[in-house]
């Protein structure tokens, strides 16, 4: 049996509304890719004589979009690489943006900031600031052992560090270490441009 780009059933009207929505897509996918300022300098750079305008209109470089997160690489390679990921609803297919960074040889990925890994990464960075050089490493023995290790070999100079920094009993950093729950941190110090005074 011949292969055909039909469905089983479809009239030609229907194909034809298909196709021409298909290259509505494509184009703008297309466009998209080549208007992207990091793609335009894979083209420029003549060290990377395969990166053209004609191969980005082959196959452009995308976003794979899921709810948590998403992957910035072409249709095939990204949907390749993210069908094992645990990032929520997905794939969508989308038109980069025009600063994505795409980089010449890997994929990109992007956890987005209500991603629960993101949180997670997040939680553990504070905790490890605000617990200071001689406890950080406690965050790393939270998410290493149990629960039942954990409270077992945690000294009492480290449970009062625990409590007296962050506020909560060895029991709950344990849960927040392990990302099972996040607490109302307060936020880092952050840097002001002159301006922004």
């Amino acid at each position: 049996m011949p292969r055909t780009l039909r469905f089983q059933g479809e009239t030609d009207a229907q194909f034809r509304l298909r196709v021409e929505r298909a290259s509505r897509v494509a184009r703008v996918l297309v466009d998209a890719c080549l208007a992207n300022v990091w793609v335009q300098d894979l083209i420029a750079d003549e060290e990377l004589d395969f990166y053209t305008v004609e191969s980005f209109r082959r196959d452009p470089v995308v976003r794979i979009d899921y709810d948590e997160a998403f992957a910035i690489a072409t249709i095939g390679d990204g949907l390749a690489m993210t069908k094992s990921k645990a990032w929520g609803n997905g794939p969508r297919i989308l038109p980069l943006e025009p600063n994505d960074y795409v980089d010449y040889m890997f994929i990109g990925y992007v956890y987005k900031p209500s991603s629960r890994y993101n949180r997670r990464f997040e939680q553990r960075q504070q905790l490890k600031r605000m617990l200071g050089r001689d406890y950080r490493r406690l965050v790393e023995q939270a998410k290493k052992f149990t629960k039942t290790i954990f409270l077992r070999d945690l000294t009492s100079a480290e449970a009062q560090a625990i409590r007296n920094r962050i506020n909560v009993e060895p029991g709950v950093f344990w849960r927040a270490a392990k990302g099972r729950v996040y607490l109302d941190l307060p936020k880092p110090p952050v840097q002001l441009e002159l301006f922004e005074l």
